[in-house]
């Protein structure tokens, strides 16, 4: 008697038809397809994928774009996968206005419009795009807006006001110069305005940034009245870019001395619009690899002067760009990857490398890989009150390429006296033996803003000796 052997699928097929004749139900076809998914949907209507894009270049192969430096995001699963990571990172309230530079053919663009809030506005410089995006605002009811604007030239500010002019009105947080003077003008009148009526504006007590209306336990009238007694012991009076002091008179030691001492806590008055809650605004930009470091810098002299888009307060930005600039962002003191944009950068941000993506991401694929990365302004900067100019202006003299590698007093000698470059090693209580590479970011602007007081006080001389 022969034994029949049967194999694992034979008596799971074999089970299921007993289940299926028990029930009285009849077994299901396996022999129809399952029927396929779904595509993802999103708002805009029809997309641009790779052929439409060769037929509006006008180009025969994806070669032609990339030699132009045209490459776009067509995958839709991975743009929604990004709008989903920003909304757990920083889009957490549909309150907030998104605006998008380089929307492009609106891949990116449409998975932002999924995500609740107030609309996308969308600055696009190439105006073969404008039909696609016309398309996008139609569909969507004006959620979308956009323009045609160079991103490097243009002010964002005006345009968010002229296409959002209530959004604009309610969320601007830095405060106005009215305010100011009102404040100004309610602290004379409480204790009948001695100070600046007595003389006290040569002084320097009557300085614009004084005025805070925000200012907590505070009272207008008494800080003019404890600066114009403790001043001299404070330090107040050193800032030579102010005019305030008289004639042209040489500076003293003080002026070059007191170059990033902070000022007493007793009269540190912080700016609340700043430093409390989230901006209602955000900014994502997928542009040329090629002008995210000069886009940087822009926005970096923006944030340290809180001006353009950072009136709204402290907006993050997600920037698109390639690992090897990504690396150099977050980079720390001591790696290879720190550079004069690793300084700029985490002197006014936070910041996070949020995604790498592959090669095969754009359209047509590149030869290096891409990377999501965000960047936070902090409430204080790593040295308040330095300007990004100043920096930009110092690392370009301390760190271009070549002279990383050198130690930090031969590279400030070639650029000041050597007394000047030992004078401000030892202000930073740091060894000159280091390499700049060596340097951390806080302490390449400290050496920024000893740099920049050196040369206020060599042209107040030679001013001062030419009279």
């Amino acid at each position: 008697m022969s034994r029949r052997f049967l194999n694992r699928s034979q008596v799971t097929s074999a089970s299921a038809a007993l289940l299926y004749s028990r029930r009285g139900v009849s077994k299901p076809s396996t022999d129809a397809a399952a029927p396929p998914l779904p595509p993802l949907r999103c708002p805009g209507g029809p997309r641009v994928k790779a052929e439409g894009l060769k037929q509006l270049f006008k180009v025969p192969h994806a070669g032609y774009l990339a030699k132009y430096g045209q490459r776009f995001i067509l995958n839709l699963k991975l743009t929604h996968q990004v709008a989903a990571l920003l909304s757990r990172t920083t889009l957490r309230t549909p309150d907030k206005l998104l605006l998008e530079l380089g929307p492009g053919a609106g891949a990116l663009t449409r998975s932002l419009l999924t995500r609740p809030c107030v609309g996308v506005l969308g600055i696009e410089q190439d105006e073969r795009f404008n039909g696609h995006l016309e398309q996008i605002r139609q569909y969507t009811s004006g959620k979308f807006q956009w323009t045609n604007g160079d991103v490097l030239r243009i002010n964002e500010l005006e345009i968010v006001e002229s296409l959002y002019a209530g959004f604009a009105q309610q969320h601007r947080r830095k405060p106005a110069a009215d305010a100011r003077e009102r404040a100004s003008s309610d602290g004379n009148k409480s204790d009948g305005g001695e100070a600046c009526s007595s003389g006290t504006k040569d002084s320097g007590c009557c300085t614009d940034d004084f005025y805070c209306e925000d200012a907590p336990l505070r009272n207008v009238q008494r800080e003019k009245i404890l600066r114009k007694r403790f001043g001299k012991y404070a330090a107040f009076n050193h800032d030579t870019a102010s005019g305030q002091n008289s004639g042209s008179a040489a500076p003293s030691s003080d002026v070059f001395g007191c170059a990033f001492s902070s000022e007493s806590a007793a009269f540190e008055v912080s700016d609340r619009w700043w430093s409390d809650g989230d901006a209602k605004l955000e900014v994502i930009a997928n542009l040329p690899f090629n002008i995210i470091t000069e886009l940087l810098m822009r926005y970096a002299v923006d944030c340290s002067r809180k001006q353009n888009l950072f009136v709204f307060g402290r907006v993050p930005l997600h920037v698109f760009t390639q690992q090897e600039v990504a690396e150099c962002i977050i980079a720390p003191a001591g790696s290879i990857h720190f550079s004069r944009l690793s300084v700029l950068c985490q002197c006014f941000f936070h910041t996070q490398l949020l995604r790498t993506f592959r090669e095969m991401t754009y359209y047509p694929k590149t030869a290096v890989l891409g990377a999501l990365v965000t960047l936070q302004p902090r409430a204080v900067p790593l040295l308040p009150g330095l300007d990004a100019a100043t920096l930009i202006h110092f690392t370009d003299l301390l760190m271009r390429p070549g002279q990383r590698g050198m130690t930090v007093y031969k590279a400030l000698q070639q650029h000041v006296p050597p007394e000047v470059a030992q004078y401000m090693l030892q202000e930073l209580r740091t060894d000159g033996a280091l390499t700049v590479l060596d340097l951390t970011a806080e302490e390449v602007c400290k050496l920024a803003t000893l740099w920049h007081r050196f040369l206020e006080a060599s042209s107040q001389q030679a001013y001062g000796s030419g009279t």
